[in-house]
């Protein structure tokens, strides 16, 4: 086995020398999407150059927290809005959200609200692989164009 120690200096260049890893140091498999350490380990990235995308970390941006909460204060307010909506003999557009208002408001709401988070969740873990973060921003702006088809909806109606 070759370690950093036994390449000739006169040959390899510092960069090499510092990118060099003993083979019993890989590891086997990657690091797996939800580890024993997420969301309290030290993993905020990739540990060298060139390890910042399609990865798992165990902890996220303030940016990434917020985008996060604010898809999910969103949606709360859709289900809001949507079971005002309902109340006042509005339809919900949604086939199967209206199969499931079937069931009554709480089972209506454990719905949305469960699929929304569940989502939410997958999209946070892996936020750093490619496309992840356009996704979590369409999210918003899905939502927040809800919220204001729902802010317009009395102006449209009446």
């Amino acid at each position: 086995m070759i370690i950093a120690g036994d390449i000739d200096p006169n040959v390899a260049s510092k960069e090499a020398i510092s990118d060099r890893r003993y083979l019993a140091q890989r590891r086997a498999k990657p690091t797996a999407f939800l580890s024993r350490h997420w969301l309290i380990g030290r993993r905020r990235g990739g540990r060298r150059a060139g390890e910042d995308i399609d990865i798992y970390v165990d902890q996220y941006t303030t940016f990434e927290w917020l985008i996060v909460l604010g898809v999910f204060v969103l949606s709360i307010a859709d289900l809001i809005l949507t079971l005002i909506h309902l109340s006042h003999g509005g339809a919900e557009a949604n086939p199967i959200m209206a199969l499931a208002f079937k069931g009554g408001y709480v089972a209506f709401g454990t719905i949305k609200m469960g699929v929304t988070a569940l989502c939410l969740i997958l999209l946070l873990i892996h936020i750093r692989f490619r496309r992840m973060s356009f996704f979590l921003a369409f999210a918003f702006l899905l939502y927040a164009g809800v919220f204001l088809y729902h802010r317009a909806l009395p102006f449209i109606v009446h």
